[in-house]
């Protein structure tokens, strides 16, 4: 029993009402949520559905029963493994880097060890940055392919080519609502000064911040704009050359030595996806 639940208060138990109770043993009894990414993308980072399992059960004995590290004979009481398998299991996730073992401190000064779970939230993190980068490059070379014979926008200034068409399409995907005729007028003009896929990584960049908004992406537009950005290798190289400058400076100022060098560009290159 969890620290937590010996000092819950109950209700006296009526058999004659086991519907009720349970109903309300459902709702006192607490949620371990778990996110639809990781749901969706748990083999994609090397997870077996036996090795899921047991991460759930991890999570839930971490919240509900405040064990950072359970011991194989409690999660095998609640996994139809035996102790052997789950301690090959355990040591599979902490050899493939998806759990790690760090120290917790308590609020009176007690150090505990318990299993680590952000290397599992970077292996996500990875998975699913790359995924939206293939989705947008998708689109890119669509909206590329399409901007070879295109007519001119109307009077009005509302999108009326293809490719403004499918731009204003992947914006409102993104926002998940419609666009006003002002926003359409502005993603009109920023087609007559930067190419598509300049707006595009504009607009990849902003949703991944969780800025939805053409304030923020104009920001980045002009931003480029002063710098004579134009391509998006151009845009590569100026965020490497920035982050590279960020990583001298943080150096500079805490005297860590750097990191190795396989390890620097896997940050780098996720750095890079967020940025």
């Amino acid at each position: 029993m969890s620290h937590k639940n010996s000092y819950a208060v109950k209700k006296e138990f009526d058999a004659t009402n086991m519907t009720v109770y349970f109903g309300a043993a459902i709702f006192t009894g607490g949620m371990t949520s778990i996110p639809n990414l990781f749901l969706k993308h748990y083999r994609d980072v090397g997870i077996s559905d036996s090795e899921m399992m047991l991460i759930l059960q991890l999570l839930r004995l971490r919240h509900e029963e405040q064990l950072l590290m359970p011991g194989v004979e409690i999660l095998a009481g609640c996994l139809s493994a035996e102790p052997l398998q789950i301690e090959r299991q355990i040591k599979n996730l902490l050899d493939k880097k998806i759990l790690g073992i760090t120290n917790y401190y308590t609020a009176d000064g007690t150090v505990k060890q318990g299993y680590d779970f952000e290397p599992l939230v970077f292996e996500l993190s990875e998975v699913w940055a790359l995924n939206q980068k293939k989705e947008l490059d998708r689109i890119a070379e669509k909206l590329h392919a399409d901007s070879a014979q295109l007519p001119l926008q109307d009077d009005e200034g509302i999108a009326a080519n293809p490719l403004e068409q499918d731009l204003c399409h992947v914006f409102e995907n993104e926002f998940g609502r419609l666009l006003s005729p002002m926003e359409i007028e502005q993603i009109v003009g920023w087609l007559s000064e930067h190419d598509s896929e300049l707006i595009l990584e504009a607009l990849r960049q902003a949703v991944i911040r969780g800025k939805h908004n053409f304030k923020y992406i104009g920001s980045i537009l002009r931003e480029w704009h002063k710098n004579n950005i134009r391509t998006l290798h151009e845009v590569q190289a100026y965020q490497q050359r920035f982050e590279q400058n960020k990583h001298k400076q943080g150096q500079r100022k805490s005297g860590i030595d750097p990191v190795n060098k396989a390890d620097q560009k896997k940050k780098f290159l996720m750095r890079s996806m967020y940025s």
